[in-house]
């Protein structure tokens, strides 16, 4: 089961052996006696299922509501594929130009750090918690609290 790509979450049935085993459910025979949702970050679904299509889809679905974090926090693809053309290409410049690709990475430098700031700040105020922030940062929850509950504010220009 994949229905969007997020890395390190490919769904999977498995069933319940007579034994107790659970095995994939493409390698099972006729002897399942419950089927349920498993996926490759290491999630299993909490409960079985009769084995059969109704059991099936009752997995599937527990598999979904497994996702569906996930998907609201992975990047829409088409960003990330301009992201990675941005660094494929800053890449290719530094080693023909490097002074050229320090003064690109220079400027994403001084825009980044503001639009981290300012997603954090909209995924506070629509309730997000600093757990899924750090997830979705790459960093654990504490990290993403400490860094982030408390700004402090960015001193005022003199004119």
């Amino acid at each position: 089961m994949q229905l969007d790509e997020v890395p390190g979450h490919a769904g999977s049935l498995v069933v319940r052996l007579p034994d107790g085993a659970l095995v994939p459910a493409d390698q099972s025979g006729a002897d399942a006696v419950a089927v349920r949702a498993h996926c490759s970050c290491g999630w299993s679904g909490a409960g079985d299922y009769p084995p059969g299509e109704t059991g099936r889809m009752s997995a599937t679905s527990d598999w979904v509501a497994h996702m569906k974090p996930f998907w609201a926090a992975a990047p829409p693809a088409w960003l990330v594929n301009r992201s990675d053309s941005l660094r494929d290409s800053v890449a290719e410049l530094a080693g023909a130009w490097p002074l050229q690709a320090l003064a690109v990475l220079a400027q994403v430098e001084r825009w980044q750090q503001d639009l981290v700031t300012a997603a954090v700040t909209e995924a506070r105020a629509a309730g997000r918690s600093w757990a899924e922030i750090g997830a979705a940062l790459g960093v654990t929850k504490q990290s993403a609290h400490e860094r982030f509950s408390n700004p402090t504010p960015k001193p005022r220009k003199r004119p």
